[in-house]
């Protein structure tokens, strides 16, 4: 069934943002649907939009690892069609969570007054904010990783569903906007942690993602593949495991 999409209107964002304690405790006191959003703010939460999509519906469970890469992919089926002004929109993810994720975006963070304020409102429209919201990020997080020239194009999505540390650098970073970079790292780590079983520690991950942005810095990287860039990166991290970075030295880093 075809539904339309909403974004929260200007007026109950900024509404609900500011009154952060009170949305915190009737989250609190309703913990299975946003039924009390319209009586609370005394208007209409959401306006319309002329874009559709397929409607869907996404599973629950009090752990919520057990399910986030299978809800993060069907956000992605769900949504990757639509124009990158309503995907990168706040006010587009606060329906989302609100009317169509709100008990997972319940069980997916801990819920105390500074994570409603840090997660479900973020301050503003930038990659990054919009990246680590409490329901957006699962969306971000498969459309990073997809690659759909391989046989299971979720390969590198359900890898880095295991390690948010990379997804953290990626976020934080400016160079992860190429999705080229994004795929050459992933498929570098992932072929690592296969091959040998190394998980990489915070800080070799930070030396990585440098590697790449000084690759960036020094060539025209957002015209090169993914593989010439995991060709790079692949003797850079030869040189990362070799220098025996430990951690004591991630814990100074930190």
């Amino acid at each position: 069934m075809k539904i339309n999409v909403k974004c929260m209107t200007e007026e109950a964002y900024k509404t609900l943002q500011k009154n952060c304690k009170d949305v915190y405790q009737m989250i609190l006191d309703h913990p299975s649907d946003c039924s009390w959003l319209k009586e609370y703010l005394g208007f209409e939460p959401f306006e319309t939009k002329k874009y559709t999509i397929e409607d869907f519906e996404l599973k629950s469970d009090e752990n919520y690892q057990n399910i986030a890469l299978e809800n993060g992919v069907t956000i992605y089926e769900s949504l990757h069609e639509l124009p990158k002004y309503i995907i990168c929109n706040i006010r587009f993810w606060a329906w989302i969570t609100f009317e169509k994720a709100y008990k997972q975006a319940i069980s997916s963070t801990k819920l105390t007054s500074s994570d409603i304020i840090k997660n479900w409102w973020v301050p503003g429209n930038s990659r990054r904010e919009l990246m680590l919201g409490v329901i957006s990020r699962s969306y971000f997080r498969v459309d990073v990783s997809v690659d759909k020239s391989k046989p299971d194009k979720y390969e590198l999505t359900k890898y880095l569903f295991t390690n948010l540390e990379i997804y953290r650098n990626i976020s934080y970073r400016n160079i992860g906007m190429l999705k080229n970079v994004t795929l050459a790292l992933l498929k570098v780590e992932y072929e690592k942690s296969i091959e040998s079983g190394i998980t990489l520690t915070k800080l070799q991950n930070r030396e990585l993602m440098k590697e790449a942005s000084r690759v960036g810095s020094v060539m025209l990287i957002d015209v090169m593949s993914a593989d010439e860039i995991a060709d790079i990166l692949r003797k850079k991290l030869k040189r990362i495991i070799n220098s025996k970075i430990d951690t004591k030295e991630e814990d100074e880093a930190d």
